[in-house]
């Protein structure tokens, strides 16, 4: 089900919250699909673990669309860039969740599981 569909940078992404079953999603919380301007999220998250997903998956978008993955690929083998991109989404999303929430950013209902 298509939740949300939002600019980043100047790209189109639409978010859609699906079983995990889904095989875009392969059991995983959220994942983002560069190629297809998409991210799912897994239907059956809670609120607070939602948000998390929907801000990490965005955080990815943003480096692809920003470019930051290519400034990442000038500094690490082609090989690893996957891997430190992930671990440096990690590390940013819970403190820019509770930043946002402590400016009073509200994050986007979906439906209950």
């Amino acid at each position: 089900m298509k939740w949300l569909s939002l600019h980043v940078g100047g790209q189109r992404i639409a978010v859609h919250l699906v079983r995990r079953e889904h095989p875009k999603l392969a059991g995983l919380d959220g994942v983002y699909y560069p190629e297809l301007g998409r991210v799912y999220i897994a239907s059956d998250l809670e609120e607070g673990p939602r948000e998390d997903a929907l801000f990490h998956e965005l955080d990815h978008a943003v480096n692809d669309v920003s470019g930051a993955n290519n400034v990442l690929t000038s500094v690490v083998a082609p090989s690893k860039l996957e891997s430190v991109e992930e671990q440096i989404v990690r590390c940013r999303t819970p403190i820019w969740h509770r930043l946002l929430k402590d400016l009073g950013f509200k994050f986007p209902k979906g439906p209950s599981p």
